[in-house]
């Protein structure tokens, strides 16, 4: 296990207007290298609004799964083209969530290093849509 830094960046747009909400995160983290796969662990902050939470990335060559546990519990897979539900966990209620991975690209060279970005699709308790980009960079 090795510490490196990452640089995680959402784009959300938030309604039909294509008006946007940005999060960049820039923070410390845990690399270790697996068979198939590489763990990043990481500890949320106020900056995304999810302090008091711990991110585990799984990441595959052809998906990542993002877990999140602590204030904020979430379990999500990014795999092109497939569809996932999930129960998202806050401090305000429990929210069903249904998202589709639109793109999934991983460029993580032999030693994880690199860049991730996926293109998702969600909506919230059946009601809310939005459009996703997530970028990471681990160095």
């Amino acid at each position: 296990m090795e510490n490196v830094k990452v640089r995680i960046n959402t784009i959300q747009t938030i309604d039909e207007a294509g008006n946007e909400d940005v999060i960049e995160l820039l923070t410390e983290a845990k690399l270790e290298k697996l068979k198939d796969c590489f763990i990043v662990n990481y500890d949320e902050s106020e900056i995304t609004e999810h302090k008091g939470s711990r991110t585990r990335l799984k990441i595959y060559k052809d998906k990542m799964l993002m877990i999140k546990v602590g204030v904020f519990s979430s379990k999500m897979e990014f795999q092109k083209g497939k569809k996932y539900k999930n129960l998202y966990s806050t401090p305000y209620g429990n929210f069903d969530l249904e998202y589709t991975t639109v793109l999934y690209n991983n460029k993580l060279n032999e030693k994880g290093r690199g860049r991730i970005h996926t293109e998702y699709m969600i909506n919230f308790a059946d009601s809310d849509e939005s459009y996703n980009k997530l970028n990471i960079e681990i160095m």
